[in-house]
């Protein structure tokens, strides 16, 4: 097996020719909606096809994973897919907020691509053909478990989908007496039904949606991370953007007993794999929608909020051992996944897939041109005139950010709420990393933090994260930086005039209308 990388802090189809390609008749390929038989040419491939599994966890950076080399946390499962496949160094979400991550992977678009899809609580446009239309059209047996697309809007009379963008819904199999914070979906035995339910022979693809990690979290969960896996709260590590107290600490704790137990969901799906015989010829393809759910991370711009882990094994195709370090964007996946089906991919799908990067004996940086990522987000909760709205592009040692809105993401330095300095240990005992800058903000160790929490975010951002990877330190004003923003700056903007970004060409109107729309949506209490 190859060393692992530690990270240091230091031409067209018609509608005919798909048919004749397929096989399928043409009541299938109507699903694929309006756009559908707008396809990219993509050669079949000449092998049997793959089963495809899409593992996905809800929340979670990609240093939560220790093959990576910062976390201790154990998760074996996710390092056998890494061991016995390919571990990726630069696998990017989209959006970092549910929804739209999700549908950038299952319609194959940026998320600033997908007009309402853009936003979380609003909905996927029915236009555009997702990944488990594609392979049900091409004869595939497609259903998902757990959190899929969401959340969001599935009303009839809406322009969305009247089910879930990920297929079939497979949850009526419970789990009783579930853990305190844990889903009493079961996972695996409502995968089980799914396998039992396709013809013999035929090939599957299936969405397994963790909602694991998200909040909420078991009180005693620090407790059993010790008891079941060794991780005492020493152990635990606390990125460098946040304050390291026993409070803070518990917090991290009670997130990564929830990994935990995704990694061992994810166990048991390759145990039935194994047992049924259908291992070797399934693509499974593991990662998180975004960010960990603590402050400076999900649904934010900065590589916390974005960064995900992403292992992708194929026994039967797949050299395993390898680490590239490609970067690799959620719209990849869902194009990548249509690829190894051997089906064309429809032309509304703009991202690029990995087909020929896995099947290759490649490893480092194997396609040059991707080189960069650009992400961002539109909405994630906040009332106006909060605005999370914010681009992203990053190379391989540097990030610009752009700020479109203003506000901060944890509130105010509010002195009439601030406690006073004798009372610090006592809180740091147990409140959390966002809690605990908020009521001591003149605490001599919660100063540094303040501005990174507390302050408004300026218009632009821009880190060199060789010399600062937790991002605390914005050299976007810095003389000997200007070339370089300048450079990412215009790399950011040609990226987004390509694929058409509302923020870049000006045809903000969708956009500010869903955000309206969201808005009010929260203020119902998201009843439809």
């Amino acid at each position: 097996m190859a060393e692992r990388k530690a990270f240091s802090i230091s031409s067209g189809l018609n509608r005919r020719n798909f048919l004749k390609m397929t096989g399928v008749g043409a009541g299938a390929l109507a699903m694929l909606g309006p756009v559908g038989c707008a396809l990219r040419g993509t050669k079949p491939a000449s092998f049997e096809r793959p089963n495809i599994i899409f593992f996905i966890t809800d929340d979670e950076s990609w240093l939560e994973r220790s093959i990576y080399g910062w976390s201790k946390l154990p998760t074996p499962n996710f390092d056998r897919v890494a061991r016995d496949g390919v571990l990726f160094t630069h696998g990017y979400t989209s959006a970092p907020s549910c929804a739209p991550s999700r549908a950038s992977v299952l319609a194959g678009r940026n998320f600033w691509e997908l007009e309402e899809g853009a936003f979380i609580q609003a909905w996927l446009p029915a236009k555009f053909p997702v990944v488990p239309e594609v392979l049900e059209a091409g004869g595939y047996h497609a259903g998902h478990t757990g959190k899929g697309y969401g959340p969001g809007v599935y009303i009839p009379s809406f322009p969305g989908r009247s089910r879930n963008a990920a297929g079939d819904l497979y949850n009526s199999i419970l789990i009783e007496n579930p853990e305190e914070g844990i889903s009493n979906i079961d996972y695996p035995a409502n995968f089980e039904q799914f396998l039992d339910g396709r013809a013999e022979g035929q090939p599957f693809w299936f969405w397994v949606g963790t909602i694991e990690p998200h909040s909420p979290v078991g009180e005693d969960n620090p407790e059993k991370l010790a008891e079941k896996y060794g991780m005492t709260l020493d152990k635990v590590d606390v990125p460098g953007f946040l304050p390291d107290t026993p409070g803070s600490r518990r917090e991290r704790a009670k997130i990564l007993y929830e990994i935990c137990y995704a990694d061992e969901t994810l166990g048991k799906f390759l145990k039935i794999l194994e047992d049924r015989g259908e291992l070797e010829n399934t693509l499974l393809i593991v990662t998180g929608d975004n960010g960990t759910q603590i402050p400076r991370s999900k649904a934010t711009p900065y590589d916390w909020g974005v960064h995900e882990p992403l292992a992708i094994m194929w026994p039967a195709r797949v050299k395993p051992g390898r680490t590239v370090d490609d970067f690799v964007s959620f719209p990849d996946l869902g194009v990548t996944m249509i690829e190894a089906a051997g089906l064309p991919v429809p032309e509304s799908m703009s991202g690029r897939g990995i087909l020929g990067t896995l099947l290759s004996d490649q490893e480092g940086q194997v396609d040059p041109s991707r080189d960069f990522i650009v992400t961002g987000l539109e909405w994630h909760g906040e009332f106006d005139p909060m605005n999370r709205a914010s681009r992203m592009v990053r190379d391989n040692r540097y990030e610009y950010i752009v700020n479109y809105g203003t506000g901060t993401y944890y509130g105010t330095v509010n002195p009439a709420k601030a406690l006073p300095d004798s009372e610090f240990e006592k809180t740091a005992a147990t409140a959390t990393s966002g809690e605990i800058v908020y009521k001591h903000p003149t605490h001599p160790k919660m100063k540094p933090f303040v501005p990174l929490l507390l302050e408004t975010h300026p218009p632009e951002e821009l880190y060199d994260l060789e010399k600062d990877p937790w991002q605390v330190n914005n050299v976007i004003d810095d003389p000997a930086y200007a070339e370089i923003k300048a450079r990412l700056k215009e790399k950011m903007k040609a990226y987004q005039i390509k694929t058409g970004d509302p923020r870049a060409t000006g045809n903000m109107e969708t956009f500010i209308r869903t955000r309206e729309f969201v808005q009010e949506r929260k203020r119902r209490g998201y009843k439809d």
